[in-house]
């Protein structure tokens, strides 16, 4: 009885974030990744028809704009419950929902933007599966692919993505042992055109089908040293206007050296990211941007230059520009953005937590076309020191 009472309430203060000390309580155990659950219980799980976890990133940060402090302040940037498991060799599910974010459910698919994965997934074959659900939109791109939570900053390419985790349906395919390719289909959106795009050009009219169409391939090359994640995505946004996306993500892991180089191009017939139409907007209301392309480099390098403590350094180059004029503003670009991060991790126990210090940089820099608009270059930086945790708890 008294362990039944001690489990209900280590799980009750974990949901509740009250006693986060009582959480990390197990920094000493280096080893083992047993849940709250077998812990407390002293007893080991024999199913995975139930895997609950809670995942967190912490930060006390010093943000600064053009080298003047803004705010210091203790920040909770991600916070999500998941519970996935397998019902059998054959079905499994998984969800997760953010609880730092809102609940109010959008226009077309019923759902808030809290909830990231709501999802089953079946597999027809050994070869082919199919998800249907909400669930991540199969682009590629290797900071795409990462757990938000182990993201300190995207690049604006992802950070502007209104929605990657969208409802529809996915189909992967095992082509062999290190070959995979997925073919989805899912809503290109989840609120109303207004709400994306404000103030709309004349003759704009909403599609019947808002869907994002994708195939996504992913390689795995010389014993998992080389990976690829690439991707095309058609997202159909109104009607006769549609948005291009291309995500070639490459990794290379030597072992305590490893690196990714992904690039992105976005070419968006209805300016989905709103970059170049807050720029039309500085001096008034305007409607959005037609024919706006936005590209992005993006790399990362870790050296684990201990067990537990690894260094990375982090570059991204980022232009946003208009590829074709449409009685709005003039072909070329208008904003260059650099991104420079760097930063130390420490692992006391395996993988799932770590500390870490790290400093973001960020500079945007304006052309001629974008200054007489009245944009107006400015830098930003962060400095944070944090944690990041998975906690299993059952």
């Amino acid at each position: 009885m008294k362990r039944k009472l001690l489990l209900v309430t280590l799980f009750t203060l974990s949901l509740l974030g009250t006693r986060a000390q009582g959480l990390l309580s197990h920094l000493d155990d280096t080893m083992s990744n047993r849940s709250l659950f077998e812990r407390v219980m002293n007893m080991e799980k024999k199913t995975n028809r139930f895997n609950l976890k809670l995942h967190m990133q912490a930060t006390f940060n010093g943000t600064f704009s053009d080298g003047s402090l803004e705010q210091a302040a203790f920040k909770m940037n991600q916070l999500r419950l998941e519970a996935r498991g397998d019902i059998n060799d054959w079905l499994s599910y998984r969800w997760r929902q953010r609880l730092n974010s809102s609940n109010t459910p959008h226009a077309l698919d019923n759902l808030p933007s809290s909830i990231d994965y709501a999802m089953i997934s079946v597999r027809l074959t050994d070869k082919f599966t199919t998800s249907i659900g909400k669930q991540a939109a199969a682009y590629g791109g290797f900071e795409y692919d990462l757990d938000p939570i182990e993201i300190y900053q995207y690049s604006d390419m992802i950070d502007y993505m209104l929605f990657d985790f969208m409802t529809g349906i996915t189909f992967s395919y095992q082509v062999n042992p290190t070959q995979e390719i997925a073919l989805q289909v899912v809503n290109s959106r989840t609120a109303s055109m207004k709400d994306i795009y404000g103030q709309l050009p004349a003759g704009i009219e909403e599609s019947k089908a808002p869907l994002a169409y994708s195939v996504n391939w992913n390689g795995n090359f010389f014993n998992n040293t080389f990976r690829t994640r690439w991707s095309y995505s058609l997202l159909c946004q109104a009607k006769k206007y549609n948005n291009h996306f291309y995500a070639l993500g490459n990794e290379l892991d030597l072992g305590k050296f490893s690196m990714y180089l992904d690039f992105y191009l976005s070419d968006e017939e209805l300016d989905n990211r709103g970059i170049v139409s807050t720029l039309s907007r500085i001096q008034g209301d305007q409607p959005c941007v037609k024919n706006t392309r936005y590209e992005s480099w993006v790399t990362k390098l870790n050296y684990r230059f201990r067990p537990k403590w690894n260094i990375f350094v982090k570059g991204m180059y980022e232009n946003a520009s208009v590829y074709k004029y449409a009685d709005q503003l003039s072909k070329g670009k208008y904003r260059t953005a650099y991104g420079y991060f760097g930063g130390i991790e420490y692992y006391p126990m395996t993988e799932n937590l770590r500390f870490f210090a790290s400093y973001i940089g960020r500079s945007y820099h304006f052309t001629n076309k974008a200054k007489q608009l009245g944009a107006e270059n400015y830098s930003t930086s962060t400095l944070s020191i944090g944690l990041m945790y998975h906690i299993p708890l059952f």
